[in-house]
């Protein structure tokens, strides 16, 4: 899928100040997941076969606690805008993702993208 059809495909779940559910970083960062709701949907975005991982926290926002102690609906990180890209470095192929979701910018490479929703 090129980088335009996934970026399409990541929009048509109108993210656009949707309240994250949860950001994971799994298999010592291999793999990152987002999720969020959307109406009645948890939407969730994979980024598989991760080279680059990097979280950015605005530094003078602050959290007031242990975002581990927040119910979801006390998290501050809304998703503000996605953009898919791709890139060839050293002949290899990747998918470059830049997400705000103020007060925490991500930007991953990765070799695939899968967006999925599920009922709660």
């Amino acid at each position: 899928m090129s980088a335009n059809e996934l970026q399409k495909k990541i929009e048509s779940f109108h993210y656009w100040d949707a309240s994250v559910l949860y950001l994971n970083c799994n298999y010592i960062a291999d793999e990152i997941e987002i999720a969020f709701n959307e109406d009645d949907l948890i939407v969730i975005y994979k980024f598989l076969g991760c080279y680059k991982s990097l979280f950015d926290h605005v530094k003078d926002y602050d959290k007031l606690r242990p975002v581990k102690e927040m119910s979801p609906q006390q998290m501050p990180y809304y998703l503000q805008d996605i953009e898919v890209d791709s890139i060839t470095e050293n002949g290899v192929d990747f998918y470059t993702c830049k997400i705000n979701m103020f007060p925490l910018n991500v930007d991953i490479w990765c070799k695939n993208i899968e967006v999925s929703s599920s009922k709660p």
